[in-house]
């Protein structure tokens, strides 16, 4: 049985996905609630600023939680920690550069550095989630896990046969293993047209003195303009730009108190 809770972040992560908002039947039907209870919980978040409703009638997120979120990043560093690394590496390839960072069990988006001109050009949204077996630095987090481990991950974003995904994204559970034992063989991924249409992107991890994975580092553009040989070109500047980003500070440490801090709050 879901907790109110669990009720209020279905209610959030449906509308995530819905820049022009939602009506609240369409709401309830995507949240897998009752219209009464996903009424009366949006009620709630449009009192705390958390969402709201249109004249049209239609939800949506308000600035309020992105605002919260870049704050809590800015606090934590990683924005200033990060980002020379990743302009420089962007420079030098032309793309956009992005890391995705663990968070508990969740890859999120939490820098970028854009080195593509105007015109084609692959744009990210930080703070997003990655979804986990069909973008680069998604598979970089599953291939370091046992299989089942990875499969339940996988399982718990319910996006194996999402039809929005891209025509190349993996779809059965076979293909899923043997992808995963290449990622783990060479120490990068690569995603071609698979979260959605039109995005290339290789990604390697980023890992602290004892192994311990912490996230990913990747390099993302236009399929139109990239292939899998000008991917695989840039694995050198990846591996040396993690290697930096290892030696700025003692990144697994920092994310151990991180997580003891998050733990510690919610006790």
């Amino acid at each position: 049985m879901r907790s109110s809770v669990d009720r209020i972040f279905d209610l959030l992560q449906a509308l995530v996905g819905e820049p022009r908002g939602l009506q609240l039947t369409d709401l309830a039907r995507m949240a897998q609630l009752a219209r009464p209870t996903a009424h009366r919980l949006l009620a709630d978040l449009i009192r705390r600023g958390l969402v709201h409703q249109e004249s049209s009638g239609n939800y949506f997120i308000s600035l309020t939680l992105a605002g919260m979120g870049l704050e809590q990043l800015a606090r934590r560093g990683f924005l200033d920690l990060f980002q020379p690394i990743l302009d420089e590496l962007a420079e030098r390839c032309g793309e956009l550069v992005r890391v995705a960072w663990l968070e508990e069990e969740r890859l999120v988006f939490v820098a970028e550095a854009q080195g593509s001109g105007p015109g084609l050009r692959y744009d990210a949204n930080l703070g997003r989630q990655a979804v986990l077996h069909v973008t680069a630095v998604g598979k970089c987090y599953l291939a370091q896990m046992p299989f089942p481990e990875a499969v339940r991950h996988i399982e718990d974003q319910s996006m194996l046969r999402d039809p929005r995904l891209g025509p190349r994204a993996l779809r059965s559970i076979t293909a899923l293993k043997l992808e995963l034992r290449r990622v783990k063989h060479q120490g990068h991924a690569i995603a071609f047209d698979e979260a959605e249409v039109g995005a290339a992107a290789v990604a390697v991890p980023i890992v602290g003195a004892t192994r311990k994975f912490l996230g990913s580092l990747a390099i993302v553009g236009p399929s139109a303009r990239l292939d899998r040989s000008k991917l695989a070109s840039w694995i050198p500047n990846l591996n040396q730009a993690v290697t930096a980003l290892a030696h700025l500070a003692p990144l697994e440490r920092y994310c151990h108190k991180t997580e003891t801090n998050m733990r510690r709050r919610m006790a």
